[in-house]
């Protein structure tokens, strides 16, 4: 028993011997601004470390003077939670914050350290950070900003159409397809502009403004040359963890130069934001669909009910997302049904930032098509399966 004891005793004592010397070796780090390598050392340890009040302390320091503040909030909240009168855990809690672009929850942590009284250079500090919250607020109530997007690639099937040679009409005719009914494929390029606007009226909510075109242009096959220009506009109101944007929506879609089709509609988006890592949308449209005269009579009324979820992974810079969507097209002529469809699609997607002003996204898209009835003039019902796969990089510069 006396052995078991004296074991016990020795281990205990090497393990809290190995934890004062790792929180040394931590501590030295930061007091000596080697705060990559304190960085590193406290990712080894943070599985086994997490909790331990000094231990959280350094390396919320160590990960705000790296540009990882995200990491830095996690680890300076668990702090706090231990010992919740630490004012300067919640200072530095309060720069990882204003480093997010959180100013309001950066404020009241400064404000908190100030009834604390302390030394008057702590005290300019803050009232430096307040003014600087004070000047960015005022600017995030009006933002403006542009993107330019470039891509390239290769469409299987640009005109969107069966990969059969013949089809058999209800009379018993096989008729032929000609090579523009039939499947094509081929390289294209394609530009994208965007601009949008956002003015807040108050601090929960205001109303937004944007604008695109989209330029593509076939290697070969210039028929099917699509040029789509958009504009959207409307209220945005967000409280706490809800938030809701009802849009206006316009676009104008031309193939080959020649003008196609306009569609007019208005959409509801509904936000919730149940932790700081994961973020729920609902969001439904409805649109008219009207086709320039030749193709009257393809007019539709759309109607789209979706559902998208965010999850964020910070310790690895990654962002997952995940979105559904249901959607169905009636025909404003009854006698026009076959023109009629429904769709339901799925996207996945996975953002990795390994640097502020770089990311690299992955996408898979998956989209299935159903005609309502058979088209009178052939015997078989349409149905279309479309899939995509992107890899992009993004520069933010």
């Amino acid at each position: 028993m006396w052995s078991r004891t004296v074991i016990g005793l020795v281990f205990l004592a090497a393990f809290s011997f190995r934890c004062a010397f790792a929180a040394d070796t931590l501590e030295s780090l930061v007091g000596e601004a080697k705060y990559q390598q304190a960085y590193e050392l406290g990712v080894l340890q943070l599985p086994e470390r997490a909790g331990e009040h000094e231990f959280d302390f350094l390396f919320g320091i160590a990960a705000i003077e790296i540009g990882r503040p995200q990491e830095a909030v996690f680890a300076l909240e668990r702090a706090l939670a231990i010992i919740p009168e630490d004012h300067r855990a919640r200072l530095e809690l309060g720069r990882a914050y204003f480093m997010l672009g959180n100013f309001e929850q950066a404020e009241e942590l400064f404000k908190e350290v100030l009834t604390a009284n302390p030394p008057p250079q702590v005290q300019e500090n803050i009232a430096l950070f307040l003014e600087q919250i004070n000047t960015r607020s005022k600017g995030r109530d009006e933002q403006f900003s542009t993107s330019v997007e470039m891509k390239v690639g290769l469409d299987s099937n640009i005109n969107s159409a069966t990969e059969v040679t013949t089809v058999q009409l209800p009379i018993g005719l096989i008729l032929s397809l000609g090579d523009t009914s039939r499947e094509m494929s081929d390289e294209f390029m394609e530009l994208n502009l965007a601009a949008s606007y956002l003015k807040l009226l108050r601090k929960d909510m205001g109303w937004f403004a944007a604008a695109s075109l989209t330029e593509r242009q076939n290697a070969s096959v210039n028929d099917f040359d699509l040029r789509v220009a958009s504009l959207s506009g409307g209220f945005i109101y967000k409280s706490g963890k809800t938030s809701f944007r009802l849009p206006l929506q316009w676009q104008q879609m031309e193939v080959d130069r020649d003008e196609y089709r306009t569609s007019t509609g208005f959409g509801l988006e509904w936000g919730y934001q149940p932790v700081k890592t994961q973020q729920v949308t609902l969001f439904s449209q409805y649109a008219q669909q009207r086709h320039v005269e030749a193709q009257k009579l393809r007019d539709v009324d759309l109607n789209l009910l979706g559902f998208a979820y965010g999850y964020d992974l910070p310790q690895f810079k990654v962002k997952l997302s995940a979105s559904a969507y249901y959607a169905d097209e009636k025909p404003l002529d009854y006698a026009q049904e076959h023109n009629g469809r429904e769709y339901s699609g799925l996207r996945f997607g996975v953002n990795w930032s390994p640097q502020q002003q770089h990311d690299l996204q992955l996408g898979i898209t998956q989209q299935s098509v159903k005609h309502d009835v058979i088209h009178p003039s052939f015997s078989k019902l349409r149905e279309d399966d479309y899939a995509q796969f992107s890899l992009s990089w993004n520069w933010h510069f």
